[in-house]
């Protein structure tokens, strides 16, 4: 068996007879010569933007130059042991000893390279000079030697002291050149100030590519006995260097030119990173929640911590008070232990105006980086570079951030000096082009906020903001409820039904098919049914007057018809036309009644879509009254805004389940104040209290922390709140976020406001018993429900009999408990507070006329009657079928989170609710 070195041994030979392949070592030959071609291509055309490191720039492009010499003579060598055997020794001994005088000045020009970056000045030193003078000798030799000894035919014809030549070169570059070189650059980089950037471009030079390129040259020339050993063939050797010497210039190139190699770039350059832009939202949002300019210096210290890894402690903001600049103990300290660096800034700040060509260097770099200024410094020394540099030693800064304002420096930022050396990005510690611009946009961002602080102006932003946002949210409301009116007479357009019915003789004839799909009743059979009740009516209107006659009925869908009337007097009969309505039908009819055309709109939305449905439902009589009431309800309905109700506390929940449905809230908080609060208690429920009282809430949230964004809170008796819980309330309403009570901590919510009152608030507020902040908000958007007592009584009879059709579901029993003239008189006389009242007398007066006929029972009266809330209307009306229906028991069981009050209201037994509850998974 093989023991473990002797399989090293053919592993290696393996890998040696890979390596020396011919058409491999041409392969990669070719792509180091093409990576080198890539990279000159891309020196040249970036070209030099200081005439500094000109001379760096030759010496570098000289050297890249000579290595690709070789490269050639290598491929030239391949090409011709794999494809041309028969070509010519002349001509390839010719490019050997080219490439031989060009290895020369290969090294010679990476020599002149190392050493001419750590100088300012561009001349040569003396050694340097000697070593020029004897590598020109040794490169003339073999470039003379390629002319004059052409004639070689074999490698016999060479002279001896070609490869005495050859060995000394190869000795020559190693040691004298090369070692003493590195030995010299390596020294100054100890005792000369040299910049950290142009150390950290040396020392990767230094690692990536002069290590690599000896190493290599070593084992060519002198293989070690392991190498030898396992490695027969000396193409082997050469393959290997190759691909040592490839990648160190790619990795040594990938690295080093985003450090402003040979000042290539006015900035350390970095890939550009898209995550910025996600975090930077939240910086955002943490700027439009500050209120105090203290805030600001957490959140600078937080973003340059995220953003480039600067522990907070190394990153201070200063907020200058302009008005008092030459006084530094009128500045705003967020650190008392650094007042000797904010005199140090004050003082350059006030030496050097922005008139100044210090002023005037600040205002145009708009970020001083330390690293990059001492860089550029190095080659290209100036008064005012030199000025800054000094001012950014003596306050021991990485980077000096100035935020300007109207001309002055408003405040500044400064990140101490060697602030993150430790940190693991590839360019560490510099900072990059794109972390340069990063804080470049947060620092105009942080400029505007000052400014709003400074001049007290950010809360005006904030509330107008808040009203943007609310008016774009009534936009789209209106927006989807024109869209939903649109669909509506889309629906019934693209039916085209035109019915035909003839009336004669207080008999009425269908003139075609569609005119009995139209009409869900026989209208000769069912007298007292409300369709054949107003066909009627309207018939004899237009025999009675001799003109046409329209009115609206509604199909077996409840979508509305509409019934156009005319006289026929040739055959004495008169000849009714049914269809579904278009947009001027619905809105002819009642837009009489609007005296503001800009509630025309509301009315179509009112007639058609579900919104408007809903507070028909609540409100189903007509009128110029009732009509606008219920406008302006839908308005307050579709909007965002705080509303104030002002009606009998009968109607307000009603109503406000009505306004919370429409808003699209999850969930419905009330808070029924029943008498003045004096302990503060209810402040405390709304916005939390400040932890240093020490007050137990049980770690709970606030109201308007628990109904972001899901919420409405309804506030009963609005006027019982404290006067300063309701100087909060106001400024909530108005800004959007609220502080905790005694508190500076401000919270944004997005919870919809509704109060209610019973007083006058204008009095209450003149006497000083109402804020004055709280009253300007909700008068804004009070809604006052029309007293029914002063109603007229076509409006209230409408009404009553809109109550009446409400509460019996079977419309053939309408004609029998439909009100009598002098039951609608008594509710005229004795008028009712409320619609709830008037509903409940309708509903008393409906359920006592069918007990007497003995038709309760078939009367079938709204099991929902009573009930204001429309997800609860939906289930009640299903009953026992509710139990199928997953989303309404999961509903159900928020609302009440009891069986037996859920049993009850489907009138089911529990045992079939508690069955349904453990499979939707309820009870966990």
């Amino acid at each position: 068996m093989l023991n473990l070195s002797d399989l090293f041994l053919s592993l290696m030979h393996y890998v040696g007879s890979i390596l020396g392949n011919y058409k491999f070592l041409l392969a990669a030959t070719s792509l180091s010569i093409s990576l080198k071609i890539f990279i000159l291509s891309i020196l040249i055309k970036r070209g030099v933007l200081s005439n500094k490191t000109r001379w760096s720039f030759i010496f570098l492009l000289v050297f890249i130059i000579g290595a690709i010499v070789s490269d050639f003579a290598w491929i030239f060598k391949l090409c011709q042991l794999l494809f041309f055997r028969s070509m010519d020794y002349r001509f390839l001994l010719f490019s050997i000893r080219i490439s031989w005088g060009f290895s020369i000045i290969q090294y010679q020009s990476l020599a002149l390279f190392i050493e001419n970056l750590t100088n300012k000045k561009n001349n040569i030193k003396t050694h340097q000079k000697i070593f020029l003078l004897f590598s020109s000798i040794i490169s003339l030799f073999f470039v003379i030697l390629a002319f004059y000894k052409f004639n070689c035919f074999a490698t016999s014809d060479r002279p001896n002291i070609e490869f005495n030549a050859l060995k000394l070169v190869s000795i020559y570059n190693i040691f004298p050149l090369m070692i003493s070189t590195l030995f010299i650059a390596s020294w100054k980089l100890r005792v000369s100030k040299i910049p950290r950037i142009l150390k950290r471009q040396i020392k990767i030079l230094i690692q990536f590519i002069i290590f690599p390129l000896l190493i290599a040259e070593f084992i060519q020339v002198y293989p070690f006995i392991l190498v030898s050993t396992i490695v027969s063939n000396a193409y082997a050797t050469a393959g290997f260097s190759t691909l040592l010497l490839t990648y160190a210039i790619f990795h040594c190139m990938r690295k080093i030119m985003g450090l402003r190699f040979l000042n290539l770039e006015n900035h350390v350059q970095a890939p550009k990173k898209f995550s910025f832009i996600n975090d930077f939202k939240n910086i955002l949002d943490q700027f439009t929640q500050v209120t105090s300019t203290k805030e600001l210096g957490h959140i600078t210290q937080n973003f340059f911590n995220d953003a480039f890894n600067i522990p907070t402690r190394r990153t201070r903001l200063y907020i200058r008070n302009l008005e008092n600049k030459n006084k530094s103990s009128d500045l705003e300290k967020h650190y008392a232990t650094f007042e000797n660096e904010e005199t140090t800034v004050e003082s350059f700040a006030n030496s050097y105006d922005l008139n100044t060509e210090i002023g005037k260097y600040l205002r145009k770099k708009s970020i001083i980086i330390n690293d990059e200024l001492e860089f550029s410094n190095f080659y290209d020394e100036n008064e005012t570079r030199s000025a800054i540099l000094q001012f950014m030693n003596n306050i021991a800064a990485d980077i000096f951030i100035p935020i300007f304002e109207n001309g002055s420096m408003a405040g500044y930022i400064i990140v101490e000096k060697y602030a993150r050396v430790n940190h693991e990005n590839k360019n560490a510690p510099f900072y990059s082009n794109v972390e340069r611009d990063q804080m470049l946009v947060f620092v105009n961002y942080l400029g505007n906020i000052i400014k709003l602080l400074q001049t007290r102006s950010l809360n005006s932003i904030i509330k107008l903001e808040k009203e943007l946002r609310e008016e774009i949210y009534r936009k789209h409301q209106e927006v989807n409820q024109y869209k939903e009116s649109i669909r509506s007479f889309l629906r019934t357009t693209q039916q085209k039904k035109i019915g035909v019915i003839f009336y004669k003789n207080r008999k009425f004839n269908f003139g075609n098919q569609t005119a009995q799909e139209l009409i869900p009743i026989k209208l000769n059979t069912h007298d007292g049914h409300p369709i054949t009740k107003t066909l009627k009516k309207i018939a004899m209107q237009v025999m009675e007057y001799k003109s046409p006659q329209t009115c609206f009925i509604q199909d077996s869908k409840g979508e509305k018809l509409v019934v156009s009337a005319l006289l026929n007097t040739e055959q004495n009969n008169v000849i009714m036309i049914v269809y579904y309505p278009e947009i001027s039908d619905i809105l002819k009819r009642k837009i009489g009644f609007l005296k503001d055309p800009t509630k025309w709109d509301y009315l179509l939305y009112l007639e058609t879509t579900q919104s408007g449905k809903l507070i028909k439902e609540l409100i189903p009589g007509n009128g110029e009254t009732l009509l606008n009431f219920k406008i302006d309800l839908l308005k307050l309905a579709l909007s965002k805004k705080a509303i104030l109700l002002d009606m009998p506390d009968q109607d307000l929940m009603p109503t406000v389940e009505i306004l919370h449905h429409i808003s699209l809230k999850e969930s419905l908080h009330i808070l029924d104040l029943q008498q003045p609060s004096s302990n503060f208690d209810t402040a405390i429920k709304l916005f939390g209290i400040n932890p240093i009282f020490g007050i137990k809430t049980n770690n709970e949230k606030s109201l308007l922390e628990k109904l972001d964004n899901i919420g409405t809170l309804f506030i009963k008796n609005i006027h019982f709140l404290e006067l300063e819980t309701q100087k909060h309330l106001a400024e909530f309403i108005k800004y959007g976020f609220f502080k905790i009570f005694k508190g500076q901590q401000k919270t944004f919510s997005h919870v919809r406001i509704i109060c209610s009152t019973n007083i006058n608030l204008k009095t209450e507020m003149q006497d000083g018993k109402f804020s004055q902040a709280l009253y300007d908000e909700l008068n804004k958007t009070s809604v006052c429900m029309p007293s029914l007592m002063t109603l007229p009584e076509d409006e209230l009879e409408n009404l009553t009999s809109g109550f009446t059709q409400q509460a019996i579901k079977a419309d053939e029993f309408q004609h029998l408990l439909e009100l009598t003239d002098s039951e609608k008189q008594r509710l005229a006389k004795a008028r009712p507070a409320s619609f709830a009242e008037l509903k409940n007398r309708v509903q008393n007066i409906l359920v006592k006329k069918s007990k007497q006929s003995a038709i309760y029972e078939e009367a079938q009266f709204d099991p929902a009657y009573d009930i204001s809330d429309p997800q609860l209307v939906e289930a009640v009306r299903l009953g026992k079928h509710a139990l199928r229906d997953k989303k309404i028991m999961s509903m159900l069981w928020n609302k009440f989170g009891n069986q037996n009050k859920i049993a009850n209201l489907l009138g089911v037994n529990r045992s079939s609710v508690n069955r349904r509850c453990k499979e939707y998974n309820l009870l966990d």
